[in-house]
Formats: C-alpha cells, structure tokens, sequence
C-alpha cells in the first residue's frame, strides 16, 4: 500500500533551481476592467456581485462612510450569497457600535493594542510569578513604552535591590 508522501510526490512539479515561483501580487486584481478578470465576473454572475458587494463595503471602509451601511446590507441581503448574509446579519447584532466604528475617528484600538499587550505579558510569566510582580512590570512597561523583553533586566535589578543584599531570593 502506498504511502501519502509517495502519492503526492508524484503530483508535485519540479521547479528551476528548487524554488517555487513567486505569487502573483494582490495589487495586480486592482483594475477589475482587466481581461482575465473580467472573463472570471462574466462566467459567474454570483462572483461578480460578491466582487461588486465587496468593493462597496471596502469604500465604506476606507472613507468612513457609515452613513451608506444600511444600503449596503439591504444590497448584500438581496443577494443570493448565503455567506455575504451571515456578515450583514452580524454588523446587524452590534450595529451601533459598527456604525460609530464606521462614522467616528475614535475608536478603542489604542485599549486593544494595551489589553494584548498585558494578555502577553501574562502569558510570559505564567508559572513563575506572584501578582505583585506581574502588577510591576505591566505599570514599568506601561510607564516607559518598553517591550517585555527589555524590561525584564530592569524589573529583576529593582526586584535585587528591593530585597537587599542580605536576604536570598523568595521566588514563587
């Protein structure tokens, strides 16, 4: 019987000097006017307005229009495209707060950006720290913009000069 490597060698292509070709660049679908492009959307009509859908939202997106989101998932709910309808019913759950997403210049991703920051911090220490010194060093890297990698040295130099020289470490 054979194997799964041995099967799948067989449809594997060699390439020059062993290195795959690179991919195409995504920027090159930009201009959808384009002739394979265009003879894709025109033999899938479903694909087409998927595409077209897709474009409209990511306009929405880009020039912070939340004012035409309604219209677009009404369009998207038109449309036979079960997958286009399970993401217009989900913007649809937390409406207010996609549409002041989509409206407003504020928005929580500073928060975001600190809350994986701790989460990460966190999972670092898992085991081999007390809250006091978690507490500790998710305040130092906060207070001086550092990462966690190079606030480690600092934290354990003050933890060294908390203790004295006299007292031997309490780790756990």
């Amino acid at each position: 019987m054979p194997t799964l490597v041995r099967q799948t060698s067989t449809l594997r292509v060699p390439h020059d000097n062993g290195v795959p070709p690179r991919p195409s660049p995504v920027s090159s679908y930009d201009n959808p006017s384009s002739s394979s492009v265009a003879g894709i959307l025109g033999r899938c009509p479903e694909l087409a307005a998927a595409e077209q859908l897709v474009r409209s939202f990511t306009e929405i997106l880009t020039t912070r229009s939340g004012q035409h989101l309604k219209d677009w998932v009404i369009a998207a709910q038109a449309k036979d495209l079960p997958s286009l309808h399970a993401f217009a019913h989900g913007l649809e759950k937390g409406w207010d707060a996609v549409l002041q997403g989509l409206t407003t210049r504020w928005n929580s991703g500073p928060v975001e950006g600190r809350v994986n920051h701790i989460k990460m911090i966190k999972r670092q220490m898992f085991g081999r720290a007390k809250l006091p010194l978690l507490r500790k060093r998710v305040l130092l890297t906060a207070a001086q913009g550092r990462s966690a990698r190079q606030d480690a040295a600092l934290i354990e130099q003050r933890h060294e000069l908390e203790r004295g020289p006299d007292q031997p470490d309490q780790a756990g």
